[in-house]
């Protein structure tokens, strides 16, 4: 046990060394505060986008199944299952 003795002021040492390089606790997100979300990459955050522009899915034509296999998709993503990464257009 004596020897276990010295190593806490070490422990006690490298915990505040690892505390000062860490970056600062970001803010809870409530997913609630708003429809859409963009992610900013410095510092790494998510900031709440107040106005979304929709257009109701409805409205798209000819894309039938494109909207689907994107829906399933989605759903899939959603209960945690395998998905695949989405691109409408770009």
């Amino acid at each position: 046990m004596s020897q276990d003795s010295g190593i806490e002021p070490l422990l006690a040492r490298i915990a505040a060394a690892l505390e000062r390089l860490a970056p600062p606790a970001t803010p809870a997100l409530d997913p609630a505060a708003a429809d859409a979300f963009v992610f900013e990459t410095d510092p790494m955050r998510l900031i709440p986008v107040k106005s979304v522009s929709r257009v109701p899915l409805g409205l798209l034509k000819g894309i039938d199944r494109v909207r689907d296999t994107l829906m399933d998709n989605t759903r899939r993503f959603s209960e945690g299952l395998p998905a695949n990464n989405a691109l409408l257009w770009g």
